[in-house]
């Protein structure tokens, strides 16, 4: 059975540090496929594996964005390859698992990160936009994790993280889809870490709140950054760092006793209503 991921915390020098110390991590030689690599996070996560030591396989629906993460990866003196394909589809999973053994010979972790969302109430969402939420978030993560489960045994254990969302805990108006299929989600990492625990595979979830990406909607409109900040304890958006960080801890030997967890990273709990958040912050108001 193979080492686990290297764990450490290093002290900075008081200039560069804000509190503590910097955490490191080291995966040299592992090997990590991520789906939606060509989005923020999972850009992030890439390239922060990268930095760390491992080999990925990128998959996205962007060939372009995809060379990049690939470049990206190269000049940080690893190797990458990509795939391109719908992840709903069974036969992305089966193509991303054979392009990285072929390529790699082994896969020791999935970051299932790749997803999708339609705005929408309810009763206006049709059933392809259902199903390709569903699909997106659900399925293929499902898909995924069971092609990659031969390889991970084969190996001797692996990790898995599936990147799910905040909004699958509460009421979501408008992407009522999306929070139903990520909830789906926190419930299928529950049941994948009890079947496959046996095989030394750990399998958790990383719920993100509001995050700053290219192509999110706090991205394109100030005004809902500014709506959404006043909600979040910490006072900002989060960015694709906060939630590769914690997939790169949850992959180490950091988390080698966590299993079936799910994890918010949302810069803090969500208030019970509005008017407690204009209490808190003007309190003489």
């Amino acid at each position: 059975m193979p080492a686990e991921p290297a764990f450490t915390t290093q002290p900075q020098p008081a200039a560069e540090r804000a509190n503590d110390g910097s955490v490191t991590f080291d995966f040299t030689d592992r090997v990590v496929v991520v789906t939606g690599a060509s989005g923020g996070i999972g850009s992030a996560v890439t390239d922060m594996f990268a930095a760390a030591g491992a080999d990925v396989v990128v998959h996205g629906r962007k060939a372009d964005v995809l060379a990049e993460r690939v470049a990206a990866v190269t000049d940080a003196g690893r190797s990458a390859v990509a795939v391109t394909g719908n992840i709903r589809e069974p036969e992305t999973a089966e193509e991303i698992v054979r392009v990285a053994h072929e390529r790699f010979g082994r896969i020791d972790i999935l970051i299932n990160n790749a997803g999708g969302n339609f705005g929408a109430r309810l009763e206006d969402l049709s059933v392809n936009a259902w199903n390709a939420t569903v699909g997106s978030n659900l399925s293929g993560a499902f898909h995924l994790a069971n092609a990659c489960l031969p390889f991970f045994r084969a190996v001797g254990g692996g990790s898995i993280v599936n990147v799910g969302s905040a909004s699958a805990g509460y009421a979501h108006p408008l992407r009522g889809a999306y929070a139903a299929s990520k909830a789906g989600l926190a419930s299928l990492t529950r049941t994948m870490a009890w079947e496959w625990a046996q095989d030394n595979i750990r399998v958790n979830c990383v719920e993100p709140g509001a995050v700053m990406t290219p192509a999110s909607r706090f991205a394109l409109q100030e005004s809902t950054a500014v709506s959404v900040t006043r909600f979040v304890a910490m006072g900002r958006i989060g960015r694709p760092e906060d939630i590769a960080r914690v997939c790169l801890f949850l992959c180490s030997n950091g988390a080698s006793y966590l299993t079936g967890e799910t994890i918010r990273v949302a810069g803090g709990p969500h208030t019970s209503t509005p008017a407690d958040v204009d209490l808190v912050r003007n309190p003489a108001g």
